[in-house]
């Protein structure tokens, strides 16, 4: 177990020697997630479902106070409405469809009342007799057409302008869900619809039970269809790639597990699937399909290119190679998606806290219980290729493109993120709320129907607040009233209108026997129709004291782009009521409006602090503010891709495609990451970065391309769920998925190969020996962990005794990488013999040992003065021009204090009369 010291404990180790430990303890927490998941006494599933649009819905915003307030004041009933169309609403047919509808929705239940046109008594006085009518019980006349078009009440909240459509309101008996799913509302009504639809008449339901009901059966569908789609769909890509069983298994039993813990830590935080936790399921398993391509390719490797003798020697190759890239990849997912916690959208946090403990729990698995079951089941084996194999070779080309365009490919890069920081100006931010579902679904078509038939089905409210008892008992107040109504009427936006003065003007005229349309002109007359004619309907336009009104409208739009133009105009229209009136809106239109843009601002907040905490890793990764930001520098360029894509395509900015970034980040720098592991070693050994961009790609292009192209292929199944902000989801984190790849495979060589980098963890690594600063010159001045990334921006290596280092008067070179006339030898351990040759016989000058630096006179001077030899097996740390020049790039301050000491060296041996090596 090369590299562990058998006398401390240490997690591989530990898992190397009890592999059934690790299986077990896997064993036992999947145990008690699926307690927590399933109800063990009746199977019964603990994980609840909340289908609100309020999950979209920002807390504690102005509109949601004013919602509360209307329905404290006047009562609140959740409502399906059901749209009947035909050619003329008032012919036989559809009249006698009407009238059956209400009566089999009366029947149905959990449905405590019907209004529609048939059940609707028309006022008809004749001389000072009032009686009741209703409509249908004779054919209609063209006088009862002309009152019920000249009725407020009944005219574009019943029926539409044109007469081609009727509504039929339900107003349930309940606003929980789950207790209207038992009653089997809304599908009841559905069913209904699907009877009595005929070629000439048309059914179609909507409201927001209905909406609620749809998007469960959707996150349902998502769960049993969705997650499946994607385990079968990643079996045959698993299968192709790796073409094993152990390729295939392996993956599915972690994720497995994986999405089984997620789950079960949701039901027993108490948290419901909704329209954003419902992505966390299939995030799990790609992530871990991810991890685990990561861990099954590495395992191919080495069986490729190594010859373990025991199973213990496999598995701890294994966890030695992908421990760190898998941790340090899942940390950054992980603060890519805890960004997102800054959000003020309670479900957008939850999705984060989620989504990360999802990764954790992948990550964790692919390293503990992925390499247990290898280690178990899988036998040592030596299979050895005969040649590079297709990713390898392509590979290599990539990487000599890379290095050979390098220049080239940086101003494409440069370029392309200027476009693409140009078409993300022009990215809008909105939601549409039938949108969630596909233009096809159902539930959406109806939607639409019932919106072009009656002239708008989303419900708006404005509550007029008069602060003091009988205000709205005013004439003057109520004429108020009736011109902000009158400009409602004429905005594009409004379908239907209705409020206090609709009221009034029916009252008026059914019980004053005013001309049709007039209000009441004194407060007394207002006060009495009041008070006779007060109804439930009333009430729940009024309060008792006649202090507070609402106005009900009915939009046309909604997306909530469409909605705030709207609410801007009305604005100005509210501040202009009369004092003492107060109004302010409500309703789930202006809800979601509100707070799609709290929740975007908050989104691109996330955004920037997940790019700042990744640079703020990678910065302490690679030890360096400078080396951190650019290794930053791909991940900020595959962002600009992703909001110029956005703008070019005119997808809005939103809570769901929001996510898709911060999402992203973390994935994409993950495989940034193992590129960089890979560099930064195959630079040191050979010597040369644009030779270690190609070592680097040969490298990690196999599993960063299947890990991308298992992601992709994960949220590409996506596309075919029931709800369209999944759909376009699975669109945007696929497709910027395959831009990170591009950006992985040619832009990041390119730019890195030009740099050396050095990580936290090899400074942590590298050896110089006690009390640095003091015993070796060089490098007095610096700090332990500045003497550290100067020597692993050199070269620190292991020369046998009895090597030649240089002979005199060999040329000191050009400085070119790799050449080694031009090299500076600093003495870390072992010991060196200078000597020079004169009439056949050598000559000792010095013996050096630590501390001691040799080469630079005669490398200042062009030519080497004497020989060197090492005496015994020596540490030297060895530079050049070329190091030198790198280090003065990327870590000034280090390479001035260098080269102070350098100097200072070489004026006390110019001063001293001893013998001076070369």
């Amino acid at each position: 177990m090369r590299g562990l010291d058998p006398r401390r404990w240490h997690p591989r180790r530990w898992m190397v020697s009890h592999p059934w430990g690790a299986l077990l303890a896997t064993a036992a927490l999947t145990l008690l997630a699926t307690v927590q998941l399933v109800d063990p006494r009746d199977g019964h599933l603990r994980l609840g479902i909340d289908s609100s649009v309020r999950t979209l819905v920002v807390p504690e915003i102005p509109a949601q106070a004013t919602e509360d307030e209307i329905k404290r004041r006047f009562g609140h009933r959740e409502q399906v409405v059901v749209v009947v169309r035909a050619a003329d609403i008032f012919a036989g047919e559809a009249l006698n469809t009407v009238r059956a509808l209400t009566r089999d929705l009366n029947a149905v239940p959990g449905i405590e009342s019907v209004q529609s046109l048939t059940n609707t008594a028309l006022p008809r006085r004749s001389d000072s007799t009032l009686t009741f009518e209703r409509v249908g019980e004779t054919p209609v006349t063209p006088e009862q057409r002309a009152a019920i078009h000249a009725n407020p009440l009944i005219r574009d909240q019943l029926v539409a302008g044109d007469s081609r459509a009727t509504a039929i309101v339900a107003d349930l008996s309940s606003d929980d869900d789950s207790e209207l799913r038992a009653l089997g509302l809304p599908q009841r009504i559905l069913d209904l619809a699907e009877r009595y639809t005929t070629p000439t008449v048309q059914v179609h339901v909507t409201g927001a039970p209905v909406l609620r009901a749809a998007t469960s059966d959707a996150v349902i569908n998502q769960l049993t269809w969705v997650i499946p789609a994607i385990a079968v769909l990643m079996s045959a890509f698993l299968t192709l790639v790796f073409r094993s069983i152990r390729g295939v298994a392996l993956p599915l039993t972690v994720v497995s597990i994986a999405l089984l813990w997620t789950l079960g830590t949701m039901a027993a935080l108490g948290l419901s699937l909704n329209l954003i936790t419902c992505l966390v399921p299939p995030l799990v398993v790609t992530m871990g399909l991810a991890y685990c391509a990561h861990i099954v390719s590495e395992f191919d490797a080495l069986q490729r290119t190594t010859k373990p003798t025991t199973r213990a020697e496999q598995t701890l190759e294994l966890l030695r190679s992908m421990s760190s890239p898998v941790a340090l990849t899942a940390f950054t997912t992980m603060i890519g998606l805890l960004a997102l916690c800054i959000s003020p959208l309670p479900a957008v946090r939850d999705f984060a806290v989620l989504s990360a403990l999802g990764v954790i729990y992948s990550a964790v698995l692919a390293l503990v219980t992925a390499p247990a079951l290898l280690h178990v089941f899988a036998r040592p084996r030596h299979r050895p290729t005969s040649g590079p194999d297709l990713f390898e070779r392509l590979a290599i080309r990539l990487g000599n493109f890379d290095t050979r365009y390098r220049r080239q490919i940086l101003a494409v890069a440069g370029m392309l993120l200027v476009a693409a920081l140009a078409a993300g100006s022009r990215v809008h931010v909105g939601d549409q709320f039938i949108g969630v579902f596909e233009p096809g679904a159902r539930v959406r078509v109806d939607y639409e129907a019932a919106n072009a038939a009656l002239g708008g089905v989303t419900p708006m409210n404005i509550l007029i607040d008069g602060y003091a008892s009988n205000v709205l008992s005013d004439p003057d107040m109520v004429a108020a009233l009736d011109r902000l109504q009158d400009w409602l009427r004429k905005q594009p936006e409004v379908g239907a209108v209705v409020g206090l003065p609709d009221h009034l003007r029916v009252l008026n005229q059914t019980l004053m026997n005013a001309p049709t349309g007039t209000l009441p002109e004194q407060q007394t007359r207002i006060e009495q129709l009041l008070f006779f004619g007060d109804s439930n309907a009333l009430r729940a336009m009024v309060n008792a004291d006649r202090s507070a009104t609402q106005i009900r409208l009915r939009l046309t739009v909604d997306e909530t782009v469409e909605v705030d133009a709207f609410l801007q105009h009305l604005k100005p229209q509210l501040l202009a009521l009369p004092q003492p009136l107060v109004a302010k809106v409500a309703g789930e239109a202006v809800l979601v409006t509100e707070s799609v843009d709290v929740v975007t601002a908050g989104q691109l907040q996330s955004i920037v602090l997940a790019l700042l905490l990744i640079y703020a890793c990678l910065a302490l990764q690679f030890a360096s503010f400078k080396i951190g930001l650019m290794a930053t520098l791909p991940t900020l360029l595959q962002t600009a891709i992703y909001f110029g894509g956005l703008g070019l395509s005119g997808i809005t900015l939103n809570a769901t495609t929001s996510l898709v970034e911060c999402l992203v980040l973390g994935l994409a720098v993950d495989d940034t990451i193992h590129y960089l592991a890979r560099f930064n070693n195959a630079a040191r050994d050979k010597a040369s970065e644009s030779r270690g961009a190609v070592v680097a790609l040969a490298a990690v292009l196999r599993p960063v391309t299947l890990t991308k192209a298992v992601l992709a292929l994960g949220f590409l199944v996506l596309i075919t769920g029931d709800l369209h902000n999944q759909v376009v989801f699975g669109w945007l984190a696929a497709l910027t998925l395959v831009a990170a790849w591009l950006v992985d495979v040619l832009i990041t060589p390119a730019f890195m190969s030009g740099v050396r980098i050095v990580t936290l963890w090899d400074t942590l690594r590298v050896n110089l020996g006690a009390d640095v600063q003091e015993t070796i010159p060089l490098l007095s001045g610096l700090s332990t962990r500045q003497a550290r990334v100067f020597a692993l921006m050199a070269n620190l290596q292991t020369v046998p005794a009895g090597t030649r280092l240089m002979s005199e008067g060999d040329d000191c070179g050009d400085g070119r990488p790799g050449d080694p006339a031009g090299d500076i030898y600093v003495v870390i351990d072992g010991s060196l013999r200078v000597w020079i040759e004169r009439d056949g016989q050598e000559m000792h000058l010095n013996t050096l040992s630590r501390g001691a630096v040799v080469g630079e006179v005669g490398y200042f001077g062009q030519k080497r003065m004497a020989n060197v030899d090492t005496v015994s097996d020596a540490r030297l740390l060895r530079f050049d021009d070329a190091d030198q020049e790198r280090i003065c790039r990327q870590y000034p301050r280090v390479a001035a204090r260098v080269f102070l000491n350098l100097n200072r060296l070489q004026a006390e041996r110019r001063a001293s009369t001893e013998p001076v090596p070369s």
